[in-house]
């Protein structure tokens, strides 16, 4: 898919997918989204923050493009619903009801996992991953993140960006490329190594103000 997708090992656990702003990450993530509509499957983008959630389903309303949120209150209008794409928080996927409804969707059609950014803490996030790996083991999982999100700013995203430009990367163009997953990995391990206790918050910009963003300059 993207410019730079070289160098990946075999059998990644997940996509990673790096645009250079929000706007661009999240009209390359859902035109993914589509993509996997018309193949008659169905897609889920998952929210680890209330506040990305509210602002994504404001873009896809604004963008015109058919959304559905799922929620523990409304299981039996979701499983009526087609050619949409999914939105729901990260939290619910610990609900039985949430991963029944979504075993319901697999009989329809293979169902694709879309996150809108990483998590801060890389053990909140992997515990994520392996839950739906393990149930849902033929479903693909892709991260979709931008270089101006919080956590790229925990290192030098300007030089990224400067190196991909020499690289040949146009404005619209994703980055999949191992240099810029393995930068994150370690910015956010930095950030894990030196939280004693979380804060959890209902935006990311807020997680890193209040837990102590400015340790990691």
């Amino acid at each position: 898919m993207g410019l730079f997708s070289f160098l990946k090992s075999e059998k990644p656990v997940y996509k990673d997918w790096v645009w250079k702003s929000k706007p661009l990450a999240w009209r390359g993530m859902i035109t993914e989204a589509l993509k996997v509509i018309t193949r008659d499957e169905i897609p889920i983008v998952l929210c680890f923050f209330e506040d990305t959630q509210i602002e994504l389903e404001s873009f896809l309303a604004d963008s015109k493009v058919p959304f559905y949120r799922l929620s523990s209150d409304e299981m039996g209008e979701a499983a009526q619903q087609d050619k949409v794409v999914f939105v729901s928080n990260t939290n619910l996927i610990s609900s039985p009801a949430i991963i029944d409804l979504i075993r319901k969707f697999n009989v329809r059609g293979k169902v694709s996992f879309f996150f809108a950014g990483h998590y801060p803490l890389p053990d909140t996030e992997n515990s994520i991953v392996k839950k739906l790996k393990t149930t849902f083991p033929q479903s693909t999982i892709a991260f979709c993140s931008s270089l101006d999100d919080p956590s790229f700013k925990l290192f030098n995203a300007d030089r990224i960006i400067k190196l991909m430009e020499s690289l040949g990367m146009k404005e619209e163009d994703v980055i999949e490329h191992p240099m810029v997953s393995s930068a994150m990995k370690r910015a956010r391990e930095k950030v894990a190594s030196q939280i004693i206790k979380e804060t959890p918050t209902q935006s990311e910009a807020e997680w890193f103000a209040l837990n102590g963003r400015e340790k990691y300059k």
